[in-house]
């Protein structure tokens, strides 16, 4: 025997046993094939009777059939309940801030390499932009097609679990503890409700799950066709989520703390000795994956930053007291409700948070008491938190206390973790598929928790976490209507409408869309013309503008609803001379309209109203409004015209070329452009 453990080929099929029927069932059923066929001869076969060709359904059988396989059938229930759970929770939530800005950065680009590595904020995912850029041309902004991409995933994550615990454990009625805590764990669900993260994020978790569980069978058979096999979810993680960089440290800890006889430095050497192959194989993918990770940084404008002490402090406290270890339990069963911040925020009571601490401790002395290499296990999610969820926080967010204390109340940093705490439970209440009790750790009878009084304790504990996890989460879908997330659907579906019936001709004023869309801080990917441009197929026939210049027929502009409302100037306006007063022509080519009081000094456009004769069409007016001077050709008829400007003025001057015909100005206004109060359009709702 090597110094890592290598069970017989029955150990490494203990979970197929699960599933096969005893000798006494296949001798019972080889009686019932026997009588079933001598019944079923034609004749000149058998002196039977022929059969009627559709026999009653054997519901003895099919439920005989269910008891045999009742792990696996608790399991496939459990992940289906899930799923059923996490699809209504989906379907009240929409598209938010970076899930716009890596959609509409999607449709302006080709499939290249420059920008499947466009590294955003510090992430590197090529994952996520591969399959924005496939969902931006099949479905833009389509909820439907986005969540049940969400949901595969999530099916195929609560999968290679189970198949992982499996492998682990072997197919035993104590899988279900971590599976529950895994699948139903509150820290996951605002991960999954945010498009972007949810796809960042759950492929992770399964290449963590299907990564280790192809490791168990190298470490087990020694073959190297599992390390590759585990090389290429760790790859499949990468391509998604930078995280992933630290599962080759958690398959190493699992090898040395769980799969090998010697203690621990000793463990350390024969699992190097034994196993190199491997290990260069992972190495070999980690180093090649921050090759291309460090290029495409420094490509950039993103890159580490020196973290400040107190912001740290801050930081860690936060994330362990206040969101890891009450989310591990349930919580945080309340949740901060900030006005167009749609991020969660943590907000357990004190006493719930100390309590929490409590039986969080309390479980970890259980599992020591119970195993003595349990405490290993913890060890390795201490690990990976830090180095998989605090690292590239401290390394990249962390500057300003005030922000750090927002950051350590988001559950998307430690999103990951209920998958890894699946794995350290497994880990540290039951022994590995082949391992004896001396290799344990302890010769002696063990103390398990986990049967007779102990397992209604256990049972009791998963139900209070199960109903914890079910009021934190519905307490969190409540806040985020409170957030006015959901509104995004109805301004979407407005704006779309409203572009379809846009007639010709018209020219749309560009503004930032509301701030529950995407926050000011994204700038020029805000704007409306970005956002909600792709949604029509109008091309050419209508145009967009940041800022009105020139005679325009129809101006319009998007208010808050998601409607096109036809545009006005809210600002200051010319006192209203009378009409023959107001005119320019050869007799009096020069025109003053003063403010009362002086324009305001935010002022951005300048839209002057006027009505001009057959015979002014084609003369020049020069506009002069404070150091601003423009000039604009007449049209005959009723028109409006517009100039970018900025700061205040006392008055407009309008100068016109000698000529025959008049130019009678009604007003001239100066300010910014809204939305004017009227709806052409029908909002639509729900």
């Amino acid at each position: 025997m090597s110094e890592t453990e290598q069970p017989s080929q029955e150990i490494e099929r203990v979970p197929k046993h699960g599933l096969a029927p005893s000798p006494a069932r296949r001798v019972n059923r080889a009686r019932d094939d026997a009588s079933y066929s001598h019944e079923y001869e034609g004749p000149g076969q058998g002196d039977g009777p022929a059969r009627n060709e559709d026999p009653e359904p054997d519901w003895s059988g099919l439920l005989t059939a269910i008891r045999g396989h009742k792990v696996t059938a608790a399991c496939l229930a459990l992940i289906l309940v899930s799923l059923i759970w996490k699809a209504e929770f989906l379907s009240h939530f929409f598209y938010w801030e970076d899930d716009f800005q890596v959609l509409d950065l999607s449709l302006k680009s080709h499939l290249s390499w420059a920008y499947l590595t466009h590294v955003d904020l510090g992430h590197f995912f090529p994952g996520v932009y591969l399959i924005a850029w496939l969902l931006a041309r099949v479905g833009l902004y389509n909820w439907l097609a986005g969540s049940a991409i969400v949901l595969v995933m999530l099916a195929a994550a609560g999968l290679a679990a189970w198949r992982l615990l499996r492998t682990l454990l072997g197919n035993r009625p104590a899988i279900l503890i971590p599976l529950v805590i895994y699948l139903f764990s509150p820290l996951a669900f605002p991960t999954d409700a945010w498009w972007i993260t949810a796809v960042e994020a759950i492929p992770l978790q399964i290449a963590l799950f299907m990564a280790l569980n192809s490791h168990l069978h190298y470490v087990r058979t020694a073959k190297f066709r599992y390390a590759a096999t585990s090389a290429a979810w760790q790859f499949f993680g990468l391509f998604f989520f930078e995280k992933a960089a630290v599962i080759p440290v958690l398959l190493f800890a699992v090898t040395v703390g769980f799969l090998t006889k010697r203690r621990l430095i000793a463990g350390v050497r024969a699992t190097i000795v034994r196993l190199w192959k491997g290990w260069l194989l992972y190495l070999g993918l980690i180093a090649a994956y921050a090759a291309v990770f460090l290029t495409a940084l420094s490509a950039s404008n993103n890159g580490a930053t020196t973290p400040v002490a107190q912001a740290v402090r801050i930081y860690v406290w936060r994330e362990v007291a206040k969101t890891l270890v009450p989310g591990l339990l349930g919580g945080p069963w309340h949740w901060y409700h900030p006005l167009n911040y749609a991020s969660a925020l943590t907000n357990p009571p004190p006493y719930l948070i100390w309590a929490a601490i409590i039986l969080f401790l309390a479980v970890i002395v259980a599992s020591v008491l119970t195993r003595p290499r349990a405490g290993r296990a913890w060890v390795i999610l201490a690990v990976w938190i830090v180095l998989a969820d605090m690292l590239p926080i401290l390394l990249g967010r962390l500057q300003d206390p005030g922000y750090a204390a927002l950051v350590g109340l988001q559950t998307r940093y430690v999103a990951d973790a209920p998958a890894v705490v699946a794995i350290v439970l497994a880990l540290a209440f039951w022994p590995v598929v082949g391992q004896s009790r001396d290799e344990d750790g302890r010769a002696s009878k063990r103390r398990d928790f986990f049967t007779g009084r102990w397992k209604a304790v256990a049972i009791v504990s998963v139900g209070v976490f199960v109903v914890g996890s079910f009021v934190s989460v519905q307490r969190f879908q409540t806040a985020a209507t409170t957030w006015t997330v959901t509104s995004n659907r109805v301004y979407i579906a407005n704006a779309k409408a409203a572009l379809a019936q846009t007639p010709a001709g018209t020219v749309i004023v560009s503004q930032h869309v509301p701030t529950t869309v995407m926050a000011g801080n994204f700038s020029g990917d805000a704007v409306t013309s970005v956002v909600l441009g792709p949604l029509s197929h109008r091309g050419s026939q209508i145009s967009w503008t940041s800022q009105p210049t020139g005679s325009i027929g129809e101006l319009k502009v998007f208010g808050s609803d998601g409607r096109l409302w036809p545009a006005a100037i809210e600002g200051s306006t010319t006192v209203k001379m009378a009409f023959l007063r107001s005119c320019v022509t050869t007799k009096r080519p020069s025109l003053v309209l003063p403010f009362q009081p002086v324009s305001a000094s935010y002022s951005q456009v300048l839209r002057i109203g006027y009505v001009a004769n057959a015979a002014a069409a084609g003369q020049i007016v020069t506009v002069t409004y404070g150091s601003f001077t423009g000039r604009f050709t007449a049209q005959s008829g009723a028109m409006n015209v517009y100039f970018p400007v900025h700061g205040s003025a006392a008055n407009v001057t309008l100068q016109a070329q000698t000529g025959g015909g008049a130019v009678c100005f009604d007003s001239a206004v100066s300010g910014y452009v809204i939305p004017f109060p009227g709806s052409p359009i029908p909002s639509i709702s729900g």
